[in-house]
């Protein structure tokens, strides 16, 4: 299967659609969304429809829980479409033995403290031995920090996401760049490549 992954959109429609028709070129099975889809509601619909027509899955950021559980006067705020969508998202989500959070899996995406945690991306042995004892899934996948990331249990790889990357060897945590940047990728679990893309690079 190949998968479609896309973080930290925060509203940016037009990255948005553009890495949709690319992942229409390249064939994708399944959009994953890895959190974070809202900034500040101007385009939360738009947003919203664009992910519900391409049949998109995912997990909820920071950004998204009073969206995804809203109290009423939220529900008042935002459309139909919107709320329907952004209940689908999960906390957690599994899927390819691929396993998705919009935070590091030794976080808990149902605590805000935890959801808003921002002492930095990993980059320590200290900060990996946490995260592969805390998920037995072979990939990992996140967001949040706003960059792309890779490491193996040993260590973290001089990869600055413009190459594709076989993650066949060893198990990987990997968080994928921000899609308000112009960045996004797809997985092939038969594969395992991951290949990331740039907005400037597919317009």
């Amino acid at each position: 299967m190949l998968l479609g992954l896309i973080t930290d959109i925060h509203e940016h429609t037009a990255h948005l659609q553009a890495a949709l028709d690319e992942f229409t070129v390249q064939g994708v099975d399944q959009v994953v969304v890895i959190g974070d889809l809202f900034e500040m509601g101007k385009s939360i619909h738009e947003t919203c429809c664009l992910l519900s027509d391409a049949g998109a899955i995912g997990v909820w950021g920071n950004h998204d829980i009073g969206l995804c559980r809203p109290n009423e006067e939220v529900r008042t705020k935002y459309s139909p479409e919107t709320l329907r969508f952004m209940a689908t998202l999960k906390p957690r989500l599994v899927t390819k033995n691929c396993y998705f959070s919009h935070i590091e899996p030794w976080l808990n995406p149902e605590e805000l403290s935890d959801l808003w945690y921002l002492n930095g991306p990993p980059d320590s042995n200290k900060d990996l031995k946490r995260i592969f004892n805390s998920c037995d899934h072979r990939y990992m996948f996140s967001g949040h920090y706003h960059l792309w990331l890779l490491s193996t249990p040993d260590r973290i790889h001089d990869w600055s996401g413009y190459d594709p990357v076989s993650l066949k060897r060893d198990r990987s945590f990997v968080v994928v760049g921000a899609l308000c940047e112009g960045r996004f990728a797809t997985f092939d679990t038969e594969t395992c490549v991951l290949t990331p893309f740039n907005i400037d690079a597919v317009c």
